[in-house]
């Protein structure tokens, strides 16, 4: 047999349906050809001994800020590689903001060979040019992004009333992608956040007091009927509440095309543990600890479908109140699997493969990316990534990937994990090993949407 161009041995290789077997691995012309218990030869041989090989991450909720000069695509990829993330969904909250396919192509040429990993674009909603939906989907994108009314920060594109939002769904039912929308009610969110900011309240807990759990599971509610009415597929993003999964399970029991995201700082941090510290600031916001335990158990339980970064890695303002600090929890790509890994085995009793079913497979399965992505299956691209599953590693924020370098923060910092990638693999090709990364600048290639099997 052809030698293979790399082959990654030893290790227990996670197959699709969450089985571990002792396997190896090969690998020619960036898809996986071959696992068996046989040795295989290869160019390029990758000792995955003692450790964990699973499908790289798909993490469908990604921010670049392209226009912004906050962060940029090289920097961020590399984050992406060291955290086993080996496709990027990127959002289109840029400036310009990706609403059209022009501007979906003036930034694809620009940041198209900025990618260390691989990546699909989502585009946004133009109300008064709603066609672009359809040229977007021509031009590539896997989904639609949207906000439920005016709730998105200062400078971002506008939410979409009731109206809109059939529309849209109409149009992204019509063209078979899905549907991806931050829930808040507006109209809640404006007048608890004039009472909250009127009685002088500063601090992390005015935030969620400000944006409160009801207005997200309001929003959810009614993002549910208008899915169940146009049968169009929706995603429920960065997902804080426990109410607002069990509204969508419920919509599922019923035939709906809803799913339900949530990300690691919603799962990892919450109010008590963070004291006063304005910089833990995000939408929504941080939630009380029993909020964190209900959406734990509702991951046990497969009623939260995946897990993103949600990576919007804004500087922190030194000295700012929650009003006027920038929101956003730091590179995430790099700390997401380790955090949130740690987390699930060691302390919560979510296992491994439910993990890779909410970072890898249910991404990739419900964006149309599967099996190419989110499988070790031969056919599928060898995007892998080798793990150290009871490791002692130290989160140090100074040591992660930041575009200003003088403004490094993560909120888990000192934090010790036990779970972390060692190599992380994109096509066939070692993009990290062993703390640096050595694939190179623009390898990532761009993926436009198919259907799922």
């Amino acid at each position: 047999m052809q030698k293979c161009d790399l082959s990654v041995l030893n290790g227990r290789v996670m197959l699709p349906g969450g089985d571990l077997v002792t396997a190896n691995i090969g690998v020619r012309g960036g898809k996986i050809i071959e696992i068996s218990s046989e040795t295989i030869d290869a160019e390029t041989i990758v000792d995955a001994s003692g450790k964990v090989v699973i499908p790289g991450l798909v993490d469908q909720h990604f921010h670049c800020w392209w226009g912004y000069g906050v962060e940029t695509h090289e920097i961020a990829t590399r984050a992406a590689a060291r955290g086993g993330v080996t496709t990027l969904v990127e959002m289109p909250l840029d400036r310009p903001a990706t609403i059209t396919s022009e501007l979906l192509s003036a930034k694809l040429s620009e940041v198209g060979d900025k990618y260390h990993v691989d990546y699909a674009a989502i585009g946004g909603y133009c109300p008064d040019r709603p066609e672009e939906v359809h040229a977007m989907v021509r031009a590539g994108v896997i989904s639609i992004k949207i906000f439920t009314g005016d709730v998105a920060p200062p400078g971002m594109f506008a939410g979409t009333s009731d109206g809109e939002l059939m529309d849209l769904m109409r149009r992204v039912k019509s063209e078979n992608v899905a549907l991806m929308a931050h829930c808040e009610n507006a109209g809640i969110v404006s007048a608890e956040t004039a009472r909250v900011r009127a009685e002088g309240k500063t601090g992390p807990a005015a935030w969620d007091e400000a944006r409160p759990w009801f207005a997200e599971v309001d929003a959810v509610q009614r993002l549910a009927t208008l899915a169940k009415a146009t049968g169009a597929r929706v995603i429920v993003v960065h997902i804080s509440t426990p109410e607002a999964v069990d509204v969508i399970t419920a919509a599922r029991r019923d035939g709906v095309d809803i799913w339900a995201e949530t990300l690691p700082h919603q799962l990892c941090l919450d109010l008590e543990s963070g004291g006063d510290d304005a910089r833990l600031k995000w939408n929504p916001p941080p939630r009380s600890r029993k909020a964190v335990d209900g959406l734990w158990d509702r991951l046990a339980r497969g009623e939260i479908h995946s897990i993103a970064s949600d990576h919007a890695p804004l500087t922190k303002i030194n000295g700012a109140d929650i009003w006027n600090q920038n929101p956003g929890a730091g590179n995430v790509l790099e700390t997401m699997l380790p955090v949130v890994a740690t987390e699930a085995i060691f302390k919560r009793g979510v296992s491994l493969a439910q993990l890779v079913e909410a970072m890898a497979v249910n991404p990739a399965k419900i964006l149309g990316l599967y099996p190419r992505k989110g499988a070790i299956q031969v056919g599928a691209d060898a995007d892998l990534v080798v793990l150290e599953t009871n490791g002692k590693r130290v989160i140090d924020g100074q040591a992660l990937e930041f575009f200003d370098q003088t403004a490094k923060w993560s909120p888990y910092h000192g934090r010790e994990v036990r779970v972390f990638p060692v190599s992380t693999i994109v096509r066939g090709t070692v993009v990290y090993q062993d703390g640096e990364v050595v694939g190179p600048l623009g390898y990532g290639k761009y993926l436009t949407k198919h259907v799922s099997p």
